[in-house]
């Protein structure tokens, strides 16, 4: 399926199924539908087209992954921006990615490389988009990355429509996701990983998503929503790992949790797997779909990064 008419897709075969969540909105698909279009008619207003880039420098929100399916819904190219980065490290990856326009959450206080700048509440206000979505071709654009990797060099890394697809196919194969499956996603998703596995996956395979960005937040939703898997960076693994031991949450709708975006120290990722007896996953896109048997174990032995390469070839 193309990824430019998912949503269109989602919301004919069960409009009233919930879609993508974060802490104040809730969409099912005809509502992610409707976002969708909306998002698309503004970046139509600003000028994008197919062959663009826009540039995505927002939180782990609903509002993203909106973004990106308005993005690719016009047949343009996104480049997710960490919203951490300072003025002049986001202006250097939008002069360097040719962006057109960056959507944000607030205005930035600088002139930005780009035609137009446009906020997350910009996104709500157009009437939707009339057009039908892009039919993209296989080697269509999809993610402009750019990344200085563990050398700390600057690299840039393109992803066409036929990798991220593959990709998504390859992690639902994995994980065996269904519609049934729920993904709770904290790994930021101006990482590869985190759009992967935590937002496109699901929600190809007929599931949801939830961007849950606070800790304070996460097992409520995964309470609330149950979850049935996890995405997050070491940290909060290690945060989580240290809550007060009266604060025992009901996780037994979570099959499996990921650890990504950084190194994780095999000391946090025991200590979580104890404490909750969920398994963990720990790697990369590239290697998720490689470690994915581990979760057939109530605790999977943790492999070093060559082993379970000698398994991915």
């Amino acid at each position: 399926m193309n990824l430019s008419t998912l949503p269109d897709h989602r919301a004919a075969a069960a409009p009233d199924a919930a879609a993508v969540a974060d802490d104040s909105t809730d969409l099912n698909n005809a509502g992610f539908l409707d976002a969708v279009r909306r998002a698309a008619a503004t970046l139509r207003g600003a000028g994008v087209s197919s062959g663009d880039v826009v540039a995505i420098m927002l939180p782990n929100t609903a509002a993203f992954v909106v973004s990106l399916f308005a993005t690719w819904r016009v047949g343009a190219t996104v480049t997710p921006i960490d919203p951490s980065l300072t003025a002049a490290e986001a202006n250097s990856q939008m002069t360097d990615t040719g962006a057109k326009v960056l959507i944000t959450a607030q205005p930035p206080a600088a002139d930005a490389p780009v035609h137009a700048v446009i906020t997350a509440d910009d996104l709500t206000t157009a009437d939707p988009d009339a057009a039908e979505p892009a039919r993209l071709r296989n080697d269509t654009l999809a993610l402009l990355i750019c990344t200085t990797g563990i050398t700390g060099e600057p690299n840039r890394v393109t992803i066409d429509h036929a990798n991220l697809t593959a990709m998504c196919r390859m992690v639902i194969e994995a994980f065996e996701l269904t519609g049934a499956d729920h993904s709770l996603v904290n790994l930021p998703l101006f990482h590869v990983n985190s759009i992967v596995v935590g937002a496109l996956s699901p929600l190809l395979a007929g599931g949801r998503a939830t961007m849950a960005f606070s800790p304070k937040t996460f097992f409520d939703r995964i309470e609330r929503g149950r979850a049935t898997y996890i995405s997050a960076v070491p940290t909060m693994y290690a945060l989580l790992s240290d809550l007060p031991a009266e604060i025992r949450p009901n996780t037994s709708s979570v099959r499996f949790a990921i650890c990504g975006a950084a190194p994780a120290g095999i000391e946090v990722l025991t200590k979580f797997q104890r404490r909750y007896g969920i398994p963990i996953i720990d790697g990369y896109v590239s290697e998720v779909p490689a470690r994915a048997r581990s979760c057939c174990s109530p605790a999977p032995a943790r492999r070093t990064r060559s082993e379970y390469s000698r398994q991915a070839s």
